[in-house]
Parts: structure tokens; C-alpha cells; sequence
């Protein structure tokens, strides 16, 4: 009894560490930790293993996937080399194709699991893993601006070219359920980004008035414009990701960094 309240409360040390951590000066991600079971231990997570079932992006086709999924196993893998990790791709083969395909067409749709679901996981695993990963991309936009250009980015100060930026924001929850309880026993919402920065012509040329834009012809691309394209979902969701396996019991503290 009291090994089980000891590790009870370390759980909500740690839970109170991250929720300090995102209200106050800020985690690698901006973070919603929505549930932390408490019962859950490193222990746990390192004996039951971890089995990834994927990543899906709401109303969108299936080949957007793979990269997301591969950006989820790796980032897990690094930084928690202490949890065995079950890839999607083995994931499936036990589930088989069809009934993967539908179990994640429906969480992409509600969201969430159901208890249904969790129990055809759970009996096509037999008891290969306790717990199951996945995730769903809620969000995803990309946005245009432009900065001066310094010696910094080109060795030498160049007015009338500018230094434009193409970011891609996105907003991504992840699950972590107990296939023996049948139970989510961590959700988490993160935002992550990244951006691609290429030189282009200013718009505004030396001897330009600030604040004046004239459109001249139908409206242009970004890319036409001479905007970079922008970078692939799977980066904006690396850092949440990061965020996501050092917030589960065992893993490294909170940085402290935005």
C-alpha cells in the first residue's frame, strides 16, 4: 500500500512540474496537458512496452502518414531509449490492413478511441504491448512575412532584397492508452512550428514609402513572389512530439525554453 501511494504521488509531482512549466515560463511547445494517470510509472512504460498505431491529419487522405508516423517513432525512440518501442508497421501486420485502416479512420474522425476498438487492439496484440501511441494533427496552416536582410544571412547588408519567411503552424493531440485497463491514461494538445527562409526581392525598393502596396494584375502565388515553399507538416510536429515522451514518467525534465 504505501509502495503504491509513493508512486501515486510522484506521478502528480511530475504532473504539477508540467503544468507549472506551461503556464509559466514556457515548455519547448506550447502544451495542453490534459490527463496524467497517476497510477502510471516509468517502470510500467519500460515492462508493459509501447506500441505505435499512427498519426492521421483530420480530412485528409491517408499518404500524408508515413512522414508523421516516422517523425513520432523517431522522436520517442530518442528520447526514450528506455521504453521498448513496437513500430506502426508491425502494429498493422498483427491488426491486419483492413481493420487498421478502419480503427484509425474512425479516431480520426471522433478523436478518441472506443472501448471497441481498444478491446480488437488489445486481443490482435495478445499481449505483445500494454500501451498504445497515436496521435492526430488537428491543425495545420502556413504563413508568409518577410525581415530585413542582415551580414548575418549573406555576408554583406543588401536593402533591396529581403529575407522572406514561409512558416507552417500546426496543432497535434496525442494518446497514450492502457490496453489492459482499457483506459486513456495520458492526453496532451500541442502546438509546434518551423520555418524555411529564402532571399527575395523587397517590396519595398530603396526610396519606397513604408506602408504602400500596390497590386498591379491578378494576385500571385507566394512562390511566385519569391516566398520559400513550405516545410513539411512532420517538422512543425518534431518539437511537440520531443515534448510529448520527456512528459511521460521517467522521462527528462522540462527545459524551460519556449
Amino acid at each position: 500500500m504505501a509502495a503504491r501511494c509513493h508512486r501515486a504521488c510522484g506521478a502528480r509531482k511530475w504532473f504539477s512540474a508540467l503544468l507549472l512549466c506551461a503556464i509559466g515560463a514556457g515548455c519547448a511547445a506550447e502544451s495542453e496537458l490534459h490527463r496524467l494517470d497517476p497510477s502510471i510509472t516509468a517502470a510500467d512504460l519500460r515492462q508493459g512496452k509501447v506500441a505505435v498505431l499512427g498519426v492521421v491529419k483530420f480530412q485528409e487522405p491517408d499518404q500524408v502518414r508515413p512522414p508523421l508516423i516516422a517523425m513520432l517513432e523517431r522522436t520517442f525512440q530518442d528520447e526514450r531509449r528506455d521504453v521498448p518501442l513496437i513500430p506502426s508497421d508491425r502494429v498493422r501486420q498483427m491488426l491486419g490492413a483492413e481493420r487498421d485502416r478502419r480503427i484509425l479512420l474512425s479516431y480520426e474522425y471522433q478523436g478518441a478511441l472506443d472501448p471497441a476498438a481498444l478491446a480488437e487492439i488489445s486481443d490482435s496484440l495478445r499481449g505483445a504491448a500494454r500501451y498504445l501511441l497515436l496521435a492526430r494533427v488537428e491543425k495545420d496552416r502556413t504563413r508568409n512575412s518577410t525581415r530585413g536582410i542582415t551580414s548575418a544571412d549573406t555576408g554583406t547588408v543588401r536593402p533591396d532584397y529581403a529575407m522572406g519567411i514561409t512558416g507552417r503552424d500546426a496543432q497535434v493531440a496525442v494518446h497514450l492508452y492502457d490496453l489492459v485497463s482499457r483506459d486513456l491514461v495520458v492526453s496532451a494538445r500541442y502546438e509546434g512550428s518551423s520555418e524555411n527562409a529564402h532571399p527575395m526581392l523587397s517590396p519595398l525598393r530603396p526610396g519606397g514609402r513604408s506602408g504602400v502596396n500596390v497590386e498591379v494584375g491578378p494576385a500571385v502565388s507566394p512562390e511566385d513572389q519569391g516566398y520559400p515553399g513550405p516545410p513539411e507538416l512532420a517538422l512543425a510536429l518534431e518539437e511537440p512530439f520531443r515534448t510529448f515522451a520527456r512528459s511521460l514518467p521517467g522521462g527528462s525534465p522540462p527545459t524551460g525554453k519556449r
